[in-house]
């Protein structure tokens, strides 16, 4: 890892000036990779729990769900953080840069915690909730234990990264993945394959210990960077606290905290949905493993960009270009379509032999392959959605998004799925087919809001 303080000095001078395209390549794939990452070790994840059985495989689902669930709490702090630093940077005012991400910091620490204590005394009730089965609940215990004290390492290490990224630094916060998903996979491998066998908690126990020292390392070289004054002890006290930014940051991030906080509470439904199906545990199990493929595929890939067209409209619009920082967004949007597309046509074709490598169940083999077939046919709507809405929150502008959200998931995708899984008896497929029609009106609707270009003058 090179010296924070000299890693991409002038990158913002790329991201504002010349080629858009050469902006997008030099902030999108190292982010790509980045995201590429975290879902290889999720597979990996899926891949040992595979191993264990179908009810390890359901349990793996189930918790990822209630990972999401504390994550959001913690989130509207790298949306405020990208949009404040990344308008500042680009407007040339890094003492205004600075100032954002120290109180993004100090929030860290303190969410970060609130979300470890928030998730130890949830997650029981939780489990039952869900409609897990009593194997599948003890089994995702054993995982969450360990898993969300790691709450509290992440949430400061993404803010760590995401001021990174807001100064165009990219390649510094896809080193530090790399390093974790490493750390998380040999650790996994060591207490879950061999020459231990700890089942769920080895791979709860990897992720803990993987947070931690990355976490460790981060802050280290956000130390030496031009960002250090942001962990200066003596500007971490209360009586250095501005209620101001607190503010500024939680109005931009709260209403993507809320975007994501009903994805999640729409997951939740989809479960309790599935759990009433002929064939619950397969179901479960079948969408944890497409959920994982389709992160590698696309999700991941398409939130790694929305990330890069997030600083680029942020620093663009700091720097009084909102017409280039329109064509980025166009452009992002257009380039990860075409993947979804080339993704989707994979997932149609190949669907049976990816699943069979995921799982040993043929009941869940057949949920899988349909889910990544119906699912596909949907990806590159998805595409537009995820990409847009990441270039409006890069300009702050996050009101509007979550309300396209809230309406598409709540009262079209789940009324929809229990229509065509309970009342019309169609399973699992008729849960498949009711996300994918949501996904599709997403889509068109974040295409005709940033078009709309009501988010260029969104005041932050």
């Amino acid at each position: 890892m090179a010296d924070a303080s000299n890693t991409a000095g002038n990158s913002n001078a790329v991201i504002v000036e010349g080629s858009i395209w050469a902006a997008i390549w030099h902030m999108s794939w190292p982010i790509v990779l980045d995201f590429g990452a975290i879902a290889l070790a999720s597979l990996f994840d899926a891949w040992i729990a595979g191993r264990i059985g179908a009810n390890a495989q359901a349990a793996i689902g189930v918790g990822a769900q209630i990972m999401y669930l504390l994550i959001i709490m913690t989130n509207a702090l790298p949306v405020g953080t990208s949009a404040l630093v990344s308008r500042f940077w680009g407007a040339g005012d890094k003492k205004e840069a600075k100032e954002a991400a120290r109180h993004s910091m100090i929030f860290a620490f303190f969410f970060g915690t609130v979300t470890v204590i928030f998730g130890l005394v949830i997650c029981s009730p939780l489990l039952k909730f869900l409609g897990a089965t009593p194997e599948t609940e003890e089994l995702a215990w054993q995982l969450l234990r360990f898993e969300l004290i790691s709450t509290l390492p992440f949430s400061v290490m993404w803010i760590a990264k995401s001021i990174f990224r807001a100064k165009g630094n990219a390649r510094l916060p896809m080193a530090i993945t790399f390093f974790t998903c490493a750390i998380t996979v040999i650790t996994e491998f060591v207490l879950c394959i061999y020459p231990f066998q700890f089942g769920m908690s080895g791979i709860g126990i990897a992720w803990l210990v993987a947070a931690l020292i990355s976490m460790v390392v981060i802050l280290y070289l956000l130390k030496e960077s031009e960002f250090g004054e942001c962990l200066n002890f003596h500007y971490l006290q209360p009586k250095y606290w501005s209620l101001k930014w607190f503010k500024r940051l939680v109005n931009i991030g709260i209403p993507s905290s809320i975007q994501d906080m009903v994805w999640v509470i729409c997951n939740f439904a989809i479960l309790i949905i599935l759990a009433r199906t002929h064939d619950p545990t397969a179901g479960q199990a079948a969408w944890a493993v497409g959920l994982r493929v389709e992160e590698l595929l696309a999700s991941f890939p398409l939130y790694a960009l929305a990330r890069a067209a997030g600083t680029i409209v942020g620093q663009n619009l700091g720097a009084g270009r909102p017409d280039r920082a329109s064509r980025a967004g166009w452009q992002i949007a257009a380039a990860s379509a075409c993947w979804c597309l080339i993704m989707a046509i994979s997932m149609f074709l190949f669907g049976k032999q990816i699943a069979s490598f995921m799982s040993h169940s043929d009941d869940v083999i057949l949920d899988s392959v349909r889910y990544l077939q119906i699912i596909g046919l949907s990806m590159p709507f998805q595409a537009f959605a995820i990409t847009l809405f990441g270039a409006m929150q890069g300009a702050g502008y996050t009101r509007w998004p979550m309300v396209a959200e809230v309406i598409c998931l709540l009262f079209i995708r789940l009324p929809l799925c229990w229509y065509l899984s309970i009342e019309l008896h169609l399973g699992s497929v008729g849960t498949w087919a009711g996300m994918a029609l949501s996904v599709v009106l997403v889509g068109i609707l974040a295409s005709w809001q940033f078009k709309s270009g009501a988010w260029k003058s969104q005041i932050v």
